[in-house]
């Protein structure tokens, strides 16, 4: 009883068992109650159907002295005023709301054994009072408050009663019969109820567990490293949603593992090169091929330092992945910050006949680390000055409101696709596609970038820029 399967179908038959008893305990009580209700009225029938020929004999009589010790008498006036089918009460008494003393085999199937209420176990419950509620003649009553009893009248005295013992359990024969019918085909009904409960409770058990155990299978797979899973659910119910929740996670993990194995590989590819021509240097330095000169030193000194800087963009990802990338953040004035960097670029710009303008506005102060902010703008105009064209041109523009800074950084050329706006911002992707790190670089300025902006609470994205190429806008929370 572990698997969800049994649990459901057990809690549904369990369900199903517990609903059958209670109805089936109710329905016994109000099928007992309600029949006993109808044979009193019954009785009640029987009793006003007497009493007329009792007034009669009394106020013939007298008294009822003609009836003490005489059960012959009592017997002859018992079998001449019995209902007889198609018999109506008295007028003088207004009949049952639902007409039960009508013995009419058309309108009561019971009617047949109603017939007999003059059997001993009926006659022997039937007793006369006087005025007093002395017993005159038949059964001597033991209760008096639960027996059924109708009053005899002599113009407007009451001269006697006439009534029944309570029945309690003695039922008639094919009363009990007629009882125990009704409970047997109450029991074959619980019974075709549960047959029908317990068949609905597999279809839906099975129907509920099997998406789950597909899920389950999914999720196994995940775990030892097989990411191309996939739960095959179509409903869509809470558990179709999460097995597409699940399909989704696969395929992240799956888009996850790919980009890692691309990182290692690109990281493997990056370092090989700055590695590669060191030990050349080294080993035509060693060989006597090249002379140890200041221009053998400031060959390996260039190439250590972009052997450094790229482990140094290298650990500042590895930081922001784990989220521990340290901020010592201060007051900024960014206009200030992006001012200067402006300036820095400006020449190398101009040296490739690009033109630049930058307006950095004032007073844009933002709560922030000033290496890190200064690393980003350092490596967006980085980014231009790699890939814009000779001739072309490049705007930067700050701006402050409604409690955020805006960046924008343009240019005129050459454009991107939309394929390569959705990279841009990846590890080591390089826009053109070209694997040449002289214009190139290593690919990881724009994903710094990214993650020095996310740092600071803000958000970049790239776009078309109406001069004809791209267009970074950044967003930070100002002071």
């Amino acid at each position: 009883m572990k698997t969800l399967f049994s649990k459901m179908l057990l809690a549904q038959v369990i369900t199903v068992v517990l609903a059958l008893i209670v109805m089936s305990v109710i329905t016994r009580i109000s099928l007992n109650r309600g029949f006993l209700d109808y044979l009193e009225r019954q009785e009640t029938a029987v009793l006003q159907a007497m009493a007329p020929a009792l007034e009669e004999l009394y106020a013939s009589q007298g008294s009822w002295a003609f009836l003490r010790n005489n059960p012959r008498a009592w017997d002859r006036i018992w079998r001449q005023s019995r209902p007889r089918p198609g018999d109506r009460p008295p007028s003088r008494r207004a009949p049952p709301a639902d007409d039960d003393f009508r013995f009419r085999q058309q309108d009561f199937p019971l009617a047949r054994w109603m017939r007999s209420l003059d059997r001993p176990l009926i006659r022997e419950r039937l007793f006369l009072l006087d005025a007093e509620r002395r017993l005159i003649a038949g059964a001597q009553p033991t209760d008096r408050e639960s027996v059924t009893i109708e009053p005899l009248r002599n113009g407007e005295a009451v001269v006697g009663w006439i009534g029944f013992t309570p029945m309690g359990k003695a039922l008639p024969p094919e009363a009990r019969r007629f009882l125990q019918g009704q409970l047997r085909l109450m029991g074959i009904t619980l019974l075709a109820a549960l047959a029908v409960a317990v068949v609905l409770g597999l279809w839906l058990a099975r129907s509920l567990s099997r998406p789950v155990q597909r899920i389950s299978t999914t999720v196994d797979a995940l775990s030892r490293g097989n990411f191309d899973a996939r739960a095959e659910i179509l409903s869509g119910d809470e558990i179709g949603r999460l097995g597409r929740q699940v399909n989704q996670l696969a395929a992240t993990l799956d888009k996850n593992r790919s980009a890692r194995q691309r990182w290692m590989s690109e990281i493997a590819h990056e370092l090989r090169t700055p590695v590669a021509i060191l030990r050349g240097e080294i080993e035509a330095l060693s060989d006597g091929v090249r002379p140890a000169d200041q221009r053998m030193a400031q060959s390996l000194s260039e190439e250590i330092g972009q052997l450094s800087a790229l482990i140094d963009d290298l650990q500042t990802l590895a930081l922001a992945d784990v989220g521990a990338l340290n901020l010592q953040k201060e007051a900024v004035d960014l206009s200030v910050l992006a001012g200067q960097i402006a300036e820095t670029f400006r020449i190398r710009l101009a040296e490739r006949e690009i033109t630049m303008s930058a307006d950095c506005g004032q007073d844009l102060g933002i709560t922030g680390d000033p290496q890190r902010l200064r690393q980003m703008l350092h490596n967006l105009m980085e980014n231009c000055a790699r890939y814009v064209r000779s001739g072309e041109r490049v705007e930067l523009r700050l701006q402050g409101s409604g409690g955020q800074l805006e960046i924008v950084l343009e240019d005129s050329g050459p454009g991107v696709s939309d394929e390569q706006l959705s990279r841009l911002f990846e590890r080591f992707y390089r826009g053109e596609g070209s694997r040449s790190r002289a214009t190139g670089g290593s690919g990881l300025g724009l994903a710094i970038c990214r993650n020095i902006v996310e740092a600071h609470g803000g958000t970049i994205e790239a776009g078309h820029s109406g001069l004809g190429g791209l267009k970074i806008r950044i967003l930070l929370p100002s002071e």
